[in-house]
């Protein structure tokens, strides 16, 4: 029961603020020393990152080999680590909101030599030239931030003509299940957020000059064992794709601006 009615009061004030800063975002990751401890080896952290590249095979679009990439709000890199092995002569440019983070996403990097530029963000429009980016990463931080609309159409801002963005970010079906496991000390909080309904989502796309070259959603179990695992691979691929937008653990989006 130690800490239990902190973090209580904790995620209820989560979700009751929809109107927190960039910096409050900054300073709840800064305090997230486990992260990677907690994320870096685990079944649900790495089909983020496997779930869209597959996505991106599959779709086959023709000649993508971009020169850059945008990855925003970074965390430890592990993002631009898994795409610098598919895309190694790209640029990688790095921005996060944590000071913390970003600290460690850079000597993560630099410990693979990968070519890379630093960005700490504090407030927006984003530090980027308009149509800079040929590839535009955003793994799980829309619903970090509370102006998501501006959030969003920043993304498309720096991102090229034909240039591709991947988008992923939870359920709001699964709300109540981060809720718990963070007033449990199961896994970490995730801190000021909204979770945004599928809908909402695809809303904001169609009325932004885009187009949804592939969308799926994963994960049902969301533990680290081999049988769930399994049984989660099962489910993927037998499940409706009606079922899955409503109870799966997040959707992913490929996109591409017109």
């Amino acid at each position: 029961m130690s800490g239990f009615f902190k973090r209580l009061k904790d995620e209820i004030s989560y979700l009751r603020n929809k109107n927190w800063t960039l910096t409050e975002t900054g300073q709840f990751w800064d305090n997230l020393e486990e992260y990677d401890d907690i994320n870096s080896k685990i079944y649900p952290y790495q089909m983020r990152f496997l779930n869209s590249k597959k996505m991106i095979d599959e779709i086959k679009i023709k000649d993508f080999k971009p020169n850059n990439c945008l990855d925003i709000q970074t965390r430890t890199g592990n993002g631009t680590i898994f795409w610098s092995k598919e895309f190694p002569t790209a640029e990688y440019f790095i921005a996060d909101f944590s000071k913390n983070f970003l600290e460690k996403s850079k000597n993560n990097l630099k410990e693979r030599n990968i070519n890379f530029k630093d960005f700490f963000i504090e407030k927006f429009p984003l530090p980027f030239s308009d149509s800079q980016f040929d590839f535009t990463i955003s793994y799980e931080t829309i619903e970090h931030v509370a102006n998501y609309e501006n959030f969003f159409s920043e993304l498309i801002r720096v991102t090229k003509k034909n240039g591709i963005i991947i988008l992923t970010c939870p359920n709001i079906s699964w709300e109540i299940v981060h809720f718990i496991a963070a007033v449990l000390n199961i896994n970490h909080s995730e801190g000021p957020h909204t979770f945004l309904k599928k809908k909402l989502i695809d809303k904001i796309i169609n009325s932004n000059n885009l187009s949804v070259l592939d969308y799926n959603t994963t994960i049902f179990l969301p533990f680290n064992n081999k049988i769930s695992i399994k049984i989660d691979k099962i489910l993927n691929q037998i499940t409706p794709k009606v079922i899955k937008r409503l109870l799966f653990l997040r959707h992913t989006y490929i996109l591409k601006k017109n």
